[in-house]
């Protein structure tokens, strides 16, 4: 197979893509944008003003939080708010200037000026909208391998197919990047993959759950310790990290 520098992250990904290879590459982008924010991103300026305005999500911020930087978020946090003063300010004026124009307000109103806005904020993640439009290059260049690398494509068929949000995924940018008979061919292989490998982490699931009734203490745990980790990420696109 033909490396080029845009393959080589799905490429890897899919060496050892577990139970799904785009939560793998989801992981280390976040861990890789979220460095960034708290390190080098404070030298551009058009990178802070982009933070500024969008801030983060309650997600994003919980794992900054917990990384221990608390300098690096103190930082990140007052310049965000230093912009949502300013917004603030000007929009409190109007919800004063709106209250003086009726006799009291409407149930029914449309959402106010401040109320439109932190609508807005609270929808809006700096970290969220970098990872998603990698994860929108990452996809098209799964389709590019899938298409021109039968390497690649005997890759993705021998692995153990995807978390359900990725699989989603996949099949809404294989019909925007597939044509109608290819994009048939595709779910006609990968569709089998994906049941098949339900059932494998389900069926691991059950003997879990079985080890607990002493009747099968004594027996070994086969592929099972770890079923509910791989559960939680078929099921919910969260990529746990496992336990020894």
């Amino acid at each position: 197979m033909k490396e080029k520098l845009y393959t080589i992250p799905v490429n890897e990904a899919f060496d050892n893509a577990g139970e799904c290879g785009f939560c793998a590459l989801h992981k280390k982008l976040e861990r890789e944008i979220l460095d960034y924010v708290m390190g080098p991103s404070y030298m551009e300026e058009d990178i802070r003003e982009d933070m500024d305005r969008m801030g983060f999500c309650q997600d994003h911020y919980r794992q900054m939080f917990a990384a221990g930087n608390r300098l690096g978020v103190a930082l990140m946090l007052k310049s965000h708010m230093n912009h949502t003063l300013k917004e603030t300010e000007r929009l409190f004026q109007k919800e004063i200037a709106l209250t003086e124009q009726k006799k009291k307000p409407f149930a029914k109103a449309p959402d106010s000026p401040f109320g439109a806005f932190e609508k807005g904020r609270e929808e809006s993640c700096y970290a969220c909208f970098r990872m998603q439009r990698r994860m929108d290059s990452y996809f098209s260049t799964f389709f590019h391998l899938w298409k021109t690398e039968p390497e690649f494509r005997d890759k993705v068929l021998g692995g153990k197919g995807f978390c359900l949000s990725h699989l989603k995924e996949a099949m809404d940018e294989g019909k925007k990047r597939l044509n109608y008979k290819d994009y048939q061919a595709f779910l006609a292989a990968i569709l089998p993959l994906q049941q098949e490998n339900l059932k494998r982490v389900e069926s691991d699931l059950d003997w879990f759950i079985q080890k607990f009734d002493y009747r099968f203490k004594e027996e070994p745990w086969k592929d099972s310790k770890d079923a509910v980790e791989r559960g939680i990420q078929k099921m919910a696109s969260l990529l746990l990290d496992k336990k020894d």
